[in-house]
């Protein structure tokens, strides 16, 4: 029972931690400049998440970071398959971006997080995205 209580208690503080930045005071004093073509706003959906912040693919890829490693080469918590998005390509990454966009795609029981992460992210966004990840 002791062993059980201790493996409740170490997942959920990985599935707590697993997503979260190493690096809080970047994430909180960054300056993310908007651009009009990065504002996306939703006749259903009117809230503050609806505004996409910048094209910057750096700026993108801090989010995916810490989850995915800051160079790729680190497996997602509860990703199916240990899939690295250092191996893929630009076109594998842009079908997998998307496919969470649109919920159709599922790697794992923790795929809800790519659905929160790409939620508000537009084509070029993903586009900007799949080339840097790309060029790991």
């Amino acid at each position: 029972m002791y062993k059980f209580i201790l493996l409740a208690f170490y997942l959920s503080f990985l599935f707590f931690t697993a997503c979260s930045t190493d690096d809080k005071t970047t994430q909180s004093n960054q300056t993310i400049p908007l651009t009009q073509d990065s504002i996306t706003t939703s006749s259903s959906d009117n809230s503050q998440d609806s505004v996409q912040n910048t094209s910057d693919p750096e700026l993108l890829y801090a989010r995916c970071a810490s989850c995915h490693g800051k160079d790729g080469k680190s497996v997602a918590p509860g990703s199916v398959g240990n899939v690295l998005i250092a191996s893929l390509n630009k076109k594998q990454v842009i079908e997998s971006l998307k496919g969470f966009r649109a919920r159709t795609l599922s790697r794992g029981g923790n795929s809800v997080i790519m659905y929160m992460q790409t939620k508000h992210l537009s084509d070029a966004d993903i586009e900007a995205l799949a080339t840097y990840i790309d060029a790991f």
